[in-house]
């Protein structure tokens, strides 16, 4: 059961948690906005005549639809860190307060102060997870919008290496968002496994067909090739791989790459769900180092919470140390504790993600030295 000093500690979190938020993601707006003010009144203004009414008010709801999805993307990138200077915040306060000295005098231990810190710091990294999980996979076209912007409707190709198909290279020019197309579509052939020779299929339009359940085929529809494939040249593994259309202008190529695969949405991994890691991880197309690079955001995502978490059980003991009655040299022992931990959690991840160590053991690396610190850092709390 939480005490009225539980919801008291709990609340004041809360609190201190939104008044971060806000400010930080306000600075970040204002920053960001007087830098790109022309980008927006470019885009936003295009097509309305000078002596237009509401260009002013087109302009500013532009602006305001385009932070609005932007405070989903900054939840996700500064929630953690925020979460945790949330609760030590609340620490100094109380300390400051000197509200801690009664429940000690009571006899009641520094670390029960721990189950409502816990508990909420729990409940924001829930948010966390809600919002990374189902809220930003489903703006994933909205937060690659350019500022001032409608909608991203088109975007640049990401061009991939099909490693199912004996790495075979798929490009284009541009990628249609709305109809899932991808324009000036090339498929480069060069493995003696399906071709004699190689060659390169460009089509004016490409799109990907998913029909497993029926023909146990998926792939790229190439619709309006250049020019007419020979189907004399490939091999019979070939054959079964590139199937040529009876009317010579279309071609049908079975591939594991998918179309998220060819965008920014595919290289960027906090726009994918965790099970579209998993989807992509299990998909043979996948590459080494994509699928390095998925399995380390996937192990990440799964350690976060568990970070935040040490990260407050290590700040109390160290904001409420004992034998010290300065509290900015307490601050400054956590804030130094703190940014050292962050630190070495950055360069494990960054040694995961050149393949210097193992993804899992880069992504837990960090959470197993805070548990020793938070071990280590429980015999200095007050008393």
């Amino acid at each position: 059961m939480f005490s009225t000093f539980d919801r008291y500690l709990t609340w004041r979190v809360l609190h201190t948690f939104a008044m971060l938020f806000i400010a930080t993601y306000g600075l970040y707006v204002v920053i960001d906005l007087f830098m790109n003010i022309d980008e927006f009144q470019e885009n936003s203004l295009k097509g309305l005549g000078a002596g237009e009414s509401g260009r002013q008010l087109e302009l500013f709801r532009r602006i305001g639809v385009y932070y609005l999805y932007r405070a989903f993307d900054f939840f996700e990138l500064a929630g953690s860190i925020l979460i945790v200077l949330s609760a030590i915040a609340v620490l100094a306060l109380i300390r400051k307060s000197s509200e801690t000295f009664p429940l000690l005098a009571a006899g009641i231990p520094a670390f029960r102060l721990l189950r409502p810190l816990l508990v909420t710091t729990a409940g924001l990294n829930l948010l966390l997870v809600v919002n990374q999980e189902f809220v930003i996979p489903r703006l994933a076209v909205q937060l690659q919008t350019p500022r001032g912007s409608q909608i991203a409707s088109v975007q640049q190709v990401e061009p991939v290496y099909d490693y199912s198909n004996y790495m075979m290279h798929i490009s284009g020019d541009q990628v249609l968002l709305d109809r899932r197309l991808i324009v000036g579509a090339s498929f480069a052939v060069d493995s003696k496994e399906l071709s004699s020779r190689p060659f390169v299929m460009k089509a004016e339009r490409a799109r990907y067909v998913q029909d497993k359940a029926r023909s146990g085929r998926s792939g790229w529809l190439l619709e309006n090739l250049t020019a007419v494939l020979d189907s004399q040249i490939l091999t019979v593994e070939g054959r079964k791989r590139i199937t040529p259309s009876a009317n010579g202008r279309d071609a049908f190529v079975e591939s594991d790459v998918t179309f998220e695969q060819l965008y920014n949405r595919g290289r960027n991994m906090k726009l994918l769900s965790s099970w579209e890691l998993v989807q992509q991880i299990r998909n043979p197309s996948t590459g080494q180092n994509p699928l390095r690079a998925r399995s380390l955001a996937l192990h990440s995502r799964l350690t976060r919470p568990l970070l935040s978490l040490l990260s407050v059980t290590i700040a109390l003991p160290l904001v409420l140390r004992r034998e010290s009655s300065s509290l900015i040299a307490n601050m400054a022992l956590c804030a130094g504790v703190q940014g050292c931990f962050f630190g070495l959690a950055h360069v494990s991840l960054a040694l995961g993600g050149t393949g210097m160590i193992e993804p899992d053991l880069a992504a837990w690396l960090p959470v197993i030295l805070n548990g020793m610190a938070s071990a280590w850092a429980a015999g200095l709390v007050q008393t």
